[in-house]
């Protein structure tokens, strides 16, 4: 009995609802039969059936009526209703379905029809509901996944944090110690303060990055994006300033009339193209040049490095956007640490992508920035 279903029948002919219970209950269903709208409108609400066969014509609360009350309710709303009428219009039946039924039985009707149709819809219904109840097991395994996802990255967060700190902490005092004892140094050689200065940089830039890397692993959403324009002359500049790149010819390409705008976080975008213009300069020899493109085609915009001069080895193409993952580009202080890994992770939060290549026939390696093209409508809201 547990498992026997309830048919609610609704029709204010008296022949009908003797006829109809007869032949459901023989099937094996439990029959709930009432001969006005009010009346099974309130039963439903105590015990709600699994299907309700309802006629159109009835006084006070017509079928219509009593549909629209059970899908307004969200106790009754899913239970599968089939109309029973004498009415055979067209326009009749497109109402019946508009207003939520599942299906329409023109009286006098058949036996096996009615049968067969609500044995497929109980079955339907019994589908849907172990759906239902998958896609609620399933979501609740996700849910608690990502919590426990949310609570290690948290986790991490913390602890990085706590990390960088205590590194800092003891090799400020290094960094001061040693500077101080160059400074006695009488004569001290230039080319050991440069190595000495440029390892603090790159002990820096390797936490810095190595911060900014978990932060956007664990939450990519605290980054804002606004519609920005990259100003590559400007990363150009910053670099050229703070590096010695006085040996490597660097030629910029843009059009007058391009532009290239994104929607991203200004300064973290732009470390991140900073990175790796920089990493292209670093797989350069002796004789080489770095030529920076800018161009729109297959609806994206594109920053293109050209490294001219040199070829890539495969194995260093397959690492190059995983930290220390360079086999044999390092050269000097040339290793690229977290850069073009944390440049790749950047620019995939705002929706661009970055690739490395060699064309052999060109005899250059190049590295290719591609961003989505903001649409109109957008910038101008932006």
């Amino acid at each position: 009995m547990k498992n026997q279903k309830t048919i609610m029948i609704v029709d204010d002919e008296p022949e009908n609802l003797k006829i109809l219970e007869s032949m459901l209950h023989q099937e094996g269903y439990f029959i709930a039969a009432f001969p006005g709208g009010e009346m099974a409108l309130k039963a439903a609400l105590k015990n709600p059936p699994d299907i309700l066969l309802l006629d159109i014509r009835m006084p006070v609360m017509d079928g219509f009526t009593v549909c629209e009350e059970f899908k307004k309710n969200k106790e009754l709303k899913n239970i599968p209703i089939i109309f029973l009428s004498a009415l055979s219009d067209l326009s009749d039946k497109v109402r019946a379905f508009d207003i939520g039924g599942i299906d329409y039985i023109t009286k006098p009707f058949s036996e096996k029809e009615v049968i067969v149709r609500i044995k497929t819809h109980l079955q339907l219904r019994e589908y849907q509901l172990q759906l239902e109840n998958t896609v609620q097991e399933r979501t609740k395994k996700l849910s608690d996944a990502y919590e426990r996802l949310k609570n290690w990255d948290e986790t991490k967060r913390v602890w990085m944090n706590m990390l960088a700190h205590e590194i800092r902490t003891p090799l400020n005092g290094l960094f001061g110690a040693t500077q101080l004892l160059m400074a006695k140094i009488k004569n001290c050689d230039a080319v050991i303060k440069q190595l000495v200065f440029s390892s603090m940089d790159r002990v820096n830039k390797l936490i810095d990055d190595a911060m900014i890397l978990v932060q956007i692993k664990v939450n990519s959403s605290v980054f804002f994006a606004r519609l920005i324009d990259i100003d590559l002359q400007g990363c150009l500049r910053e670099i050229l300033v703070n590096k010695n790149l006085s040996d490597i010819p660097i030629e910029f390409c843009q059009k007058p009339e391009l532009t290239l705008s994104v929607m991203a976080d200004y300064n973290l975008l732009h470390r991140a193209v900073r990175d790796l213009i920089l990493t292209a300069t670093k797989c350069l020899l002796p004789g080489d040049k770095l030529v920076v493109e800018v161009d729109n085609k297959d609806e994206s915009q594109w920053i293109i490095l050209n490294g001219i001069g040199n070829l890539l080895n495969d194995s260093d193409i397959d690492t190059f956007f995983k930290p220390f993952g360079q086999q044999t580009l390092y050269k000097e202080d040339a290793d690229f640490g977290l850069g073009p890994a944390l440049a790749k992770s950047i620019i995939q939060i705002f929706k661009g992508k970055v690739t490395v290549r060699n064309e052999k026939e060109q005899n250059k390696f190049v590295i290719d920035i591609c961003f989505p093209i903001v649409p109109e409508d957008v910038q101008a809201f932006a």
